[in-house]
């Protein structure tokens, strides 16, 4: 690749939210922070979620073929910080949640959610897309979806 430091700052240009994806499986659940998340179809409605290849949450998706993405908001920085730290318990440990499709945990400080079922997934570099079809969802807080760039396209 020519000039990797200027495609850098010219790929983290492109803006990106920030969403909370739950997933479960069993008696095993788990939430991840993930920046790519964007609607791709509309009949039937349906988003793409890329997670990297490492992602615990993954397997969790594959083997119940359900996920959730929680959508933060501009006013969502605690619950954002949340998934930064380590946790001995359950990630969701001083969380208000309730249950979704499957027994998938909503965040219901989130500003909305989608419920998805998987509808396909495809091997991209080090990150695997996910195509969900939108089975439910709602707002719940409202407001404003919190987006942002990056200095380098290279990493988060």
């Amino acid at each position: 690749m020519k000039n990797k430091k200027e495609v850098g700052k010219a790929l983290g240009r492109i803006p990106s939210g920030l969403f909370i994806v739950t997933a479960n499986f069993q008696d095993k659940e788990d939430a991840v922070l993930a920046s790519w998340v964007n609607q791709c179809s509309f009949d039937p409605p349906e988003i793409t979620v890329s997670l990297g290849q490492m992602r615990n949450a993954r397997l969790l998706i594959e083997s119940s073929q359900a996920f959730i993405v929680n959508v933060l908001g501009k006013e969502s920085n605690d619950l954002m910080k949340h998934f930064f730290k380590s946790h001995e318990g359950s990630i969701f440990d001083g969380l208000k949640t309730r249950k979704g499709i499957e027994g998938i945990k909503i965040l219901t400080d989130a500003v909305s959610y989608l419920e998805c079922r998987l509808s396909d997934a495809v091997i991209s570099g080090d990150h695997v897309v996910y195509f969900g079809e939108v089975v439910g969802g709602k707002v719940l807080k409202g407001g404003e979806p919190s987006f942002h760039v990056r200095d380098n396209g290279f990493n988060y």
